[in-house]
């Protein structure tokens, strides 16, 4: 029964995202609506996560997220997707769709948690269903000043039917549609089409998602960004195989792209490639008439200011950790020369200067120049990256053995060569400043090995009919893999945890998950109110307009 009732749950959610995808498509896009003779619910569903992620921003403004608040948000997106789905069903396909929730059956089961859900990312999101925004909650611990959109997005999934359960809705969600989207890319083909580019590249992305990130409590906040970035790379290139859909395709990725930047707003920097874009296919002078003509760049600039005033709210910084964006006018915030600590710390970390069990003793030195490569390479590339090498490999070879090159042609590179390029750019980029497969690493890697490989066989003119048994197959390896490494899973987790899924399919929740709300009812008399309990802490919190405002008391 409970698993009936979980599954049934997850569904209902699911199909709140999606109406809240028809609502978005029809009122804020103009290309992708659902006008459209073919409507593809993986793009709808992504919309949907991207609008209800700004809804959630918006009210969290004014008032915290509590069960009849969320209730009444997907009481709306059922209710959408009911009148939608009525009005659209014959120029919806669900099959693709249906096709990447089966798949993911097994995903979403699991009794032990991400070790950051457990440290920060449930206590940052239950804090969201308590209380309106709130100033100063890094001093908690700076952890919390992590700001990401999918806190604010699994902070609308709490209501009295949920409860605690279902806060990792958005990186199934996320799975599912870009699965959706790619299995599009590889079936929905004429049989006398030829495999093209985006065709590959879609194969390899099936592959990679569902074999290297098959397990949906390691995602946290950093593959999701990584999953979208896979999409976004297949629509830049696809434009630039042909221009026909530019304004559509573009569209999307200024959705996506805002997505993937309220995740993890390091990916900022990714952006530069929609400049290139621009500046490629449209007139410098043509940027008025582009805003005009793109009515979602209005939503996405709101949702970007929204990602600096809730990371300025937590922080003090427009962007956290990045110095600059710090002004030390907020009495909350903190100094710059404790910014820059942080920002030392992390580059530490991902450069395998520190670990659980582990630091070394000169930081500075550690870090000047390139004095932290040979110890990245012994203690990280050998045990990681490498593996993921060989493993990006492994999976080459079982579709090269389906797509045998005839030819050694590498011919029409250089219609791509911008593209690869900027990928080089960020690669090192990457590699010089926080180089740790979960920063971007992961795509990185594996979209500079498999591009070329993706032209090299376009330019073998296979045809969709002719190879179709072959996708089948492939497509058919692939399920196995990630069925058999999540079955495989689960029944360690029975072993350890004694955690059966049928029986009990919610992950565990523990008092210390609760990581802020304990803090803060061992500081003041009410857990969510500025009174203070324990005057021995140099925490302090004084309300202002109803807003609560943390900072530290010198000594």
């Amino acid at each position: 029964m409970e698993l009936i009732q979980f599954i049934s749950i997850y569904s209902i959610l699911t199909l709140s995202i999606i109406g809240y995808g028809f609502l978005f498509s029809c009122y804020f896009t103009k290309f992708n609506n659902i006008n459209l003779s073919n409507i593809s619910i993986g793009y709808i569903g992504l919309f949907g996560v991207f609008f209800l992620t700004f809804i959630s921003y918006s009210t969290n403004i004014i008032l915290a997220h509590s069960n009849y608040h969320n209730l009444i948000i997907h009481l709306i997106g059922i209710v959408s997707f009911l009148f939608f789905f009525k009005k659209n069903y014959k120029k919806i396909s669900l099959k693709y769709f249906f096709l990447a929730y089966l798949i993911s059956f097994f995903a979403i089961f699991y009794f032990k948690s991400h070790d950051d859900f457990s440290y920060y990312h449930f206590s940052f999101i239950e804090n969201i269903t308590r209380n309106k925004i709130e100033f100063g909650l890094g001093h908690f611990d700076t952890a919390f000043n992590h700001v990401s959109s999918l806190f604010y997005f699994h902070s609308l999934f709490k209501t009295t039917l949920t409860s605690h359960f279902f806060y990792q809705i958005g990186q199934l969600s996320i799975a599912i549609f870009v699965n959706t989207i790619l299995f599009e890319n590889i079936f929905v083909k004429k049989k006398s089409s030829k495999l093209d580019i985006t065709f590959y590249l879609s194969i390899f992305c099936i592959f990679f998602i569902n074999i290297f990130f098959y397990r949906l409590a390691e995602h946290g906040t950093d593959r999701s960004a990584q999953i979208l970035f896979f999409l976004c790379i297949i629509l830049i290139i696809s434009i630039f195989k042909n221009t026909k859909y530019l304004d559509e395709i573009l569209e999307k990725l200024l959705i996506i792209f805002t997505l993937i930047v309220s995740i993890k707003s390091f990916y900022l920097l990714y952006s530069l490639i929609l400049l290139i874009i621009y500046f490629k296919f449209y007139k410098v002078n043509y940027l008025f008439n582009f805003f005009k003509k793109f009515n979602v760049t209005k939503i996405c600039i709101a949702m970007l200011i929204f990602i600096m005033i809730y990371s300025m709210s937590h922080s003090g910084c427009f962007l956290y950790p990045v110095s600059f964006t710090c002004p030390s006018t907020f009495f909350w915030g903190y100094e710059k020369e404790k910014i820059l600590g942080f920002m030392n710390w992390y580059e530490l970390w991902s450069k395998a200067g520190a670990t659980p069990n582990f630091r070394v003793d000169d930081i500075s030195h550690y870090l000047k120049g390139l004095n932290w490569v040979p110890n990245w390479i012994d203690t990280y590339f050998f045990n990681k990256i490498l593996d993921f090498i060989s493993g990006i490999l492994f999976m080459m070879f079982i579709i090269l053995l389906f797509f045998k090159p005839k030819k050694l042609s590498f011919k029409g590179f250089g219609k791509f060569f911008i593209i690869y390029i900027l990928l080089m750019i960020l690669f090192l980029e990457w590699f010089f400043n926080h180089p740790s497969l979960r920063y971007g690493g992961y795509v990185l890697i594996f979209l500079l090995i498999t591009i070329p490989i993706s032209i090299l066989l376009e330019n073998q003119n296979f045809k969709f009919s002719e190879k179709f048994s072959s996708i089948k197959i492939i497509f058919l390896i692939g399920i196995f893999i990630f069925a058999g490494r999540n079955i495989n899973r689960l029944n360690n987790e029975y072993k350890i945890y004694n955690y059966t899924f049928y029986k009990n399919p919610y992950y565990r929740i523990q008092d210390k998950f609760f990581y802020m709300q304990n803090t803060k009812g061992k500081l003041f008399k009410k857990p969510d109110y500025c009174e203070r309990k324990n005057i021995q802490s140099n925490l302090n919190c004084i309300k202002k307009n109803s807003y609560n405002f943390y900072y530290f008391i010198d000594n």
